[in-house]
Order: structure tokens, then sequence, then C-alpha cells
């Protein structure tokens, strides 16, 4: 099965680290419970030119900082040995390298990276089985061209409902979801 799967709050915890950088940039104290948007930028009222220009300045360190979930190492090595994994990031080409880097350093194998915001036309186009993705508006694209997605659950996407997203707390039910996938859908 060819497996696409998102870094951000799927892989690796971002939201601590864009926080700490963004209290940096903005002098606020936001914490997890404050967040409820996967735009986290606009709970610190910035539009996207002012998000550009902080992510731009502070992004690299956000990037190295971010911590991998737990369980999300084992079970992408498992899940590399039965299956073709592709990272699908919608972080700019800026942070291609610190990216590479970050995934190295923490033993995370992968057979291709890209690095689009449209990631559905990606998925498409590398022929992409299953969605491992935390983004509320990924999750609806792919259930509506009837491509199954697992949804890492976050507090921004718990209004997302249809028979084809997996939800997903920890990286247990992921590979559960992933082995349910390949024997019932017939996508190993």
């Amino acid at each position: 099965m060819h497996i696409g799967i998102d870094l951000d709050n799927t892989i690796l915890d971002a939201t601590t680290a864009f926080l700490h950088y963004y209290n940096i940039a903005s002098g606020l104290s936001l914490t997890h419970v404050d967040v409820n948007d996967f735009y986290l930028y606009r709970l610190y009222g910035w539009d996207k030119e002012e998000r550009d220009a902080v992510y731009n300045k502070y992004g690299h360190d956000i990037h190295w900082n971010s911590s991998p979930l737990p369980m999300a190492v084992e079970i992408l090595q498992k899940l590399y040995t039965q299956h073709q994994i592709s990272i699908i990031t919608a972080r700019p080409l800026l942070f291609r390298e610190v990216t590479i880097n970050w995934l190295q350093h923490h033993k995370i194998n992968y057979h291709n990276i890209t690095l689009i915001e449209n990631k559905l036309q990606a998925c498409i186009q590398a022929k992409v089985d299953v969605l491992i993705d935390d983004g509320p508006h990924y999750a609806e694209e792919f259930a509506l061209v009837n491509k199954p997605v697992i949804l890492y659950e976050q507090p921004y996407n718990v209004s997302v409902a249809n028979p084809l997203v997996f939800r997903a707390t920890n990286w247990n039910e992921v590979d559960k979801h992933v082995d349910y996938l390949a024997s019932n859908l017939n996508l190993s």
C-alpha cells in the first residue's frame, strides 16, 4: 500500500514549537489550551504576510525543535518495511533541508518526500492509497474523492465526519487503521 504521511502534528508535535516561537515573536503566552484552529497564526491576530515574516525568521528552529509524537518513529519504521511511505507536507521548500535533516536525525525512513500545499493533487499523481494527516481540509478533500484518510486527532479537526475518515488519537491506532485498510480495501 502507498501511504502518504504528513509531518506537523501527525508525525511530530509542531504545536509546542510553534507556540514557543510565535509567543517570542508576539509577546503573548498562548498555550495548547488556546489552540482550536489549524492555522495557528490566526490565534495571534496575524494575517498571512505577518505570519510569513515570523515563520521565515523562526521556521528552521520550529522544525528542528519539534519532537516526534509517542510511538511515531517505531511504527513508521515498521510501516516502512511493509508499505511505500511518502512524506507529504505543506511546508515551504525553504524548509526542505531542515525537514530532511530532522527525519534523518530521528531515523525516520521514507521512500519519497514532497513539500506541497496541494496534497490531494500530489497524492493522486503519486497514486497514494491512504493519507495520514491532521488537517481537517485535507481529510475532507480526500473523502470527497473516495480516498481513505487516517485523521490524527487534534482540537481543530474534531468536526470532520465521514465514513472514509478513520480517527486516531495515537500512533498505535494509526497502525491498526493501516492494517485494517491494507487487508480490507485490497490496497496492499
